[in-house]
């Protein structure tokens, strides 16, 4: 660990945190943060980008929940990430139903005008489960657990909540971090088929995810290399991320049915989605790359 002082210039080894309760008590006091801030926001105007930002917050928690277990005690960080799974639904079928109205909304203004008129009442029921989606998430953030959760997610950021591994070196924790999440998303790599399923890519994905929270969390310690590994997931994390939401549109709409039409619009949606699935196959493998040459670099100064 001393060769990424040794390497990292732009920040003064004072500056590092020495002790991984001090990493993991900033990681998790920053997404509390995050997600108590969002709270305001969601109560007086819920939108896309509201239910965006909050849905990350929770999903970096769980993230950092489970990659800090023996930090934080593997009884009370399951327990905490079992209640902020429901909050993470109701964030995801808000959030999900924007993304999927938007994709096709913009795949609809390629179509010709008779189309595009008829692409209105094509995804009226799309629009109607968004706005149920969104009516379930205003009751979900008015729910006595949900407060309860809050609280107790502010009582668990406290430096004195954190397990007795809190004391450790730092420098000694980052190595077997890195390794045990990059592990993960290696083999979700290798046992992918050929070519790979989408919903295999999907799983890559989540992995993915996994690992960029989990660097970001240790960047203070790990500095720059870790920030370009972080970067080259998150690039990987978009490519497939994109060709994930292709596949889910695709799929709806070709679940469409009714007069001839609005099947015409809804195939001729579908098709769009298809050709963006496909072209999603191809792109990830070159961002796959870019993220083990980051990894290389970051392990080399591990």
């Amino acid at each position: 660990m001393d060769g990424i002082a040794a390497r990292e210039a732009e920040a003064p080894a004072a500056d590092r945190p020495r002790r991984i309760g001090d990493v993991v008590h900033a990681a998790l006091a920053d997404s509390v943060d995050r997600l108590v801030r969002q709270d305001a926001v969601l109560r007086a105007h819920a939108d896309s980008d509201s239910v965006h930002d909050a849905r990350v917050a929770v999903r970096r928690l769980r993230s950092d929940l489970r990659t800090f277990l023996p930090v934080l005690g593997a009884e009370r960080a399951r327990e905490l990430r079992e209640r902020l799974r429901r909050l993470q639904d109701g964030f995801s079928a808000a959030r999900d139903a924007d993304v999927l109205l938007a994709r096709l909304y913009r795949d609809a203004e390629d179509l010709a005008e008779l189309e595009t008129s008829a692409a209105e009442e094509t995804l009226a029921p799309l629009r109607d489960e968004r706005d149920a989606a969104y009516a379930r998430m205003r009751e979900m953030l008015d729910d006595p657990s949900y407060a309860a959760l809050l609280r107790d997610l502010a009582d668990m950021t406290e430096q004195s909540s954190l397990g007795g591994a809190a004391e450790e070196l730092a420098c000694d924790f980052v190595p077997r971090i890195v390794r045990d999440a990059w592990s993960a998303l290696c083999k979700r790599v290798r046992k992918r088929s050929r070519p790979p399923t989408d919903q295999e890519l999907h799983r890559i994905r989540i992995a993915a995810k996994r690992v960029r929270y989990a660097v970001e969390a240790l960047t203070p310690v790990a500095g720059r290399r870790a920030r370009s590994l972080a970067r080259a997931l998150e690039n990987l994390q978009t490519v497939l991320g994109d060709q994930h939401d292709a596949v889910v549109a695709r799929e709806r709409m070709r679940g469409i049915a009714g007069d001839p039409q609005r099947a015409f619009v809804a195939g001729a949606l579908a098709a769009l989605e298809h050709r963006a699935a496909t072209d999603g196959r191809g792109a990830w493998r070159k961002a796959w790359r870019r993220a083990k040459r980051a990894h290389r670099a970051l392990r080399r100064a591990l």
